[in-house]
Formats: C-alpha cells, sequence, structure tokens
C-alpha cells in the first residue's frame, strides 16, 4: 500500500484516506498546515493511486481490516487518528465500530455508509431510469456504446468504476448499509460536512450524527463534496488541531 509519512515525529499518528477513484495527493494541503503537530501517514488505498487493487471484491470491512494491519505491521502504527473522505469515510466507519478499535478519533468529511430514505417519487424515477438503461444495454453492439450508456444513467463513480478496474467494488461496497454497527463507534467523531454536497449532502452527515454515540456534526454551507478539502482545508486542520489541542487523542 502506497504512503505519504510527513510531519512530527512524535506524537498519535494522523492517518488520510481518500475518496472514491482520488489518491493521497487531495490531503496534502491538510497535511502540510498541520505541519509539526503530529506525524502525519496518506494512504493511496488498495486500488487507487499507487496501490494495486485487492486480488479479490473487498467490502469496506475488507479494506479497514487490510488498513489496519498494514499501519500495524509496516509502519508500527497500533493507535490513530482516521481522516476520511468520502469512501474512506466509510472504511473509518468500519475502524471505529472494531472491537478493540484502533481509532482514537474519527474525522469523517463527506462520508458515506448508510442509506438515506428516498421519496416515492424517486424511487419511481430510479427504477424507471434503471429499466431504462438495462433495456438499452441488452441493445448495446460495442464496448464504446455500452459506455456512453453509462456515461448517460450511471454516477460518475460508477462510470470511473470501469476505468479503474474496480466495478466489483463498486457494486458490492455502494449497496453497503453500515447503520446497525454505527452505534459500536465509541470513540469521539467529527462530522464535517459541505451544506452544497450533492453526492453525500448534509443529510448524510446528520444521520450519522443521530446513530454515532460520541459525535459532533459540523456544516460547512458553501464548500461541496471536493472543494471542502481545498478551499475548506483550513476548517478541517482547525478540527484536527483542536482534537489535538483538547488531548482527546
Amino acid at each position: 500500500m502506497f504512503y505519504e509519512k510527513s510531519g512530527a515525529e512524535n506524537g498519535t499518528p494522523i492517518v488520510f484516506a481518500h475518496g472514491w477513484g482520488r489518491d493521497h495527493t487531495d490531503f496534502v494541503p491538510t497535511a502540510e498546515l498541520i505541519g509539526q503537530a503530529a506525524p502525519t501517514v496518506l494512504l493511496d488505498l488498495p486500488g487507487f493511486g499507487k496501490s494495486p487493487r485487492p486480488e479479490v471484491d473487498w467490502t469496506t470491512q475488507d479494506y479497514a481490516i487490510a488498513v489496519r494491519d498494514f499501519l500495524k505491521t509496516e509502519l508500527g502504527i497500533t493507535r490513530f487518528i482516521w481522516v476520511g473522505h468520502s469512501f474512506g469515510g466509510r472504511i473509518g466507519l468500519r475502524l471505529g465500530a472494531m472491537a478493540d478499535s484502533p481509532v482514537e478519533h474519527l474525522h469523517i468529511v463527506g462520508g458515506a455508509g448508510i442509506k438515506l430514505p428516498r421519496p416515492l417519487i424517486k424511487q419511481i424515477k430510479g427504477k424507471w431510469r434503471g429499466w431504462q438503461f438495462n433495456k438499452q444495454k441488452a441493445s448495446a453492439t460495442s464496448e464504446d456504446a455500452l459506455i456512453a450508456l453509462e456515461e448517460q444513467f450511471g454516477s460518475a463513480d460508477y462510470v470511473s468504476s470501469r476505468t479503474l478496474g474496480l466495478r466489483d467494488i463498486f457494486i458490492r461496497t455502494v449497496e453497503e448499509d453500515q447503520t446497525p454497527m454505527l452505534p459500536k463507534i465509541t470513540c469521539p467523531t467529527t462530522l464535517l460536512y459541505g451544506g452544497k454536497d450533492t453526492e453525500t449532502p448534509p443529510a448524510m452527515g446528520k444521520a450519522l450524527h443521530q446513530a454515532i454515540p460520541n459525535s459532533t456534526y459540523v456544516e460547512c454551507p458553501e464548500f461541496d463534496h471536493i472543494s471542502i478539502l481545498s478551499r475548506g482545508r483550513h476548517q478541517l486542520t482547525t478540527h484536527i488541531l483542536e482534537t489535538l489541542k483538547r488531548g482527546q487523542v
């Protein structure tokens, strides 16, 4: 698993995990702002960036176990702060819910992992689009035609999963609902969401906040799913540094 390590020599390490289709560079600006306050480890999750994909179709639990074991065996890290964006947030929830969890504080940035209630009209529209896609897919005569259909009907992450060679993992992980295990997360948890995020909207963060016992919900009204990492890096950094300052880790 590729990683970049920087920051202070001592202290509780802060481990950063990126979202679907992205890599460790998303968190470089935040890690630079943290500076010498703590050691930082920026991961390329298996299948992304410079890390090879898993040999089989992993679940987020498989990712969590692999990350935990890698940090322990390769870097000697057994306790850490987790900062996960989107897909990295899903993995963080799994780590936080483990028996004898290695996580001392969770920072979930635009994270997913649960199913939000959908209005009936959206359910009907979704089923109609799915029916149209499957019907036209059956008539596709070339790979280019199939890709064009996926771009028309699928989400950006669904489309990218083909290019990444991770379609099997995407389908398996996106269908997960981690609601039953959320009450098992006992470490302090900060949920940071962009008010303009349409991929993992504020409603997702609020639902997680209701389900995770020791959690805090923070909404940044001017940011979307990606800009919360770039223009919003100062807010994220502030919350991480406050965690260190309060001695909650």
